[in-house]
């Protein structure tokens, strides 16, 4: 499974049974243990059939080539997260603001403290996202926009809705990566998801 930028995400077989799903799980987390160890480079057809216990040919069956591994490795990782953050969203449908602020940076924290190394290549080391998935303020902005509306009245600065809600949920994705991943020595987690949070409604308040 040669790499090659310029070459096109080829549509692959989609698993419809509990079995095959757990084949493909199989050979995604045999992705997963490469990735770690040598990086997206290290990833090959034949690695990821030994690591997995599954034939060749299976890999190439759901997989047929390096551009769709790497679309499931990132379409999985989206589908837990987005899971997390509507599930916390609804949990705070009567919340105060603060609440659901904390709430959302709880969720990207949990989404990510799970596997903080993979979060962490999945964004530097595996350069192809799955085609045509949608950026996280687009994928969630219903249900953020949803969870602001209540409170559109306390925010000073009347700048419309949409817009508050794209800027929020690019705030918690920003701040959510980095303060699992990129969080300095000295500042404990629960400091950088206080300040993170902080931030957040600082921007609603203005």
């Amino acid at each position: 499974m040669k790499q090659n930028a310029s070459k096109p995400l080829l549509r692959r077989r989609k698993p419809t049974q509990a079995r095959a799903q757990i084949t493909v799980d199989a050979m995604l987390d045999a992705a997963v243990k490469l990735l770690k160890r040598g990086g997206a480079s290290s990833i090959t057809t034949n690695r990821i059939a030994a690591t997995a216990g599954v034939s060749i040919g299976s890999v190439y069956q759901y997989f047929p080539n390096k551009h769709a591994l790497f679309a499931a490795l990132h379409e999985r990782h989206i589908r837990q997260v987005d899971a997390i953050l509507r599930k916390r969203t609804a949990e705070c449908a009567e919340s105060s603001l603060e609440e659901l602020v904390q709430a959302w940076i709880e969720g990207m924290a949990e989404a990510h403290a799970k596997d903080p190394e993979l979060a962490e290549l999945l964004q530097s080391e595996v350069p192809h996202r799955a085609a045509g998935t949608a950026e996280f303020s687009i994928r969630l902005h219903t249900c953020f926009r949803a969870a602001l509306a209540p409170h559109a009245g306390s925010f000073r600065r009347k700048t419309d809705l949409d817009t508050r809600t794209f800027i929020t949920a690019n705030m918690v994705e920003a701040l959510g990566h980095a303060l699992v991943s990129r969080r300095p020595r000295g500042l404990s987690l629960t400091r950088a998801k206080a300040e993170s949070s902080k931030a957040i409604l600082a921007y609603l308040a203005s």
